[in-house]
């Protein structure tokens, strides 16, 4: 598996292949990402399974109506990692961790289903902007 420097070790690094081939990359377009040692990385590791830029699959730039990192994750963890303030850095990646292991397969679902619903409102909108109202 590839790595992103000599002494960068990946997340993913430690995920059987089988796992690893149904894991698909959504680009944000954000211009870290955008380096080609970082493009190198996501075409090695997740080849023709990247959605956004540079991927196979295409998506709407700066669109976090549809992006579940924007409009569900890190509000998320937000709430959650700071409802007190994290006296530490080790409290905070605590929290961190911990905050990331509670999401259920049934909050996925739920965030799966949001996104078909948002897909759909933006292809009635034609890719124009859509009020979410939920």
């Amino acid at each position: 598996m590839a790595s992103l420097g000599d002494n960068s070790i990946s997340p993913l690094d430690d995920l059987p292949l089988s796992d690893l081939r149904n894991i698909w990359f959504q680009h944000d377009g954000s211009s870290p990402h955008k380096v080609s040692s970082v493009q190198q990385y996501i075409r090695d590791t997740f080849q023709q399974q990247v959605i956004g830029y540079g991927g196979c699959v295409e998506w709407p730039p700066r669109s976090p109506d549809l992006n579940p990192l924007d409009f569900f994750m890190w509000e998320y963890i937000k709430q959650r990692v700071y409802a007190t303030p994290p006296p530490t850095l080790q409290e905070l990646k605590n929290r961190i961790t911990d905050t990331c292991a509670s999401v259920s397969p049934a909050m996925l679902y739920n965030v799966q289903r949001e996104v078909q619903s948002r897909v759909e409102m933006c292809i009635v909108a034609e890719a124009h902007h859509f009020e979410h109202d939920r």
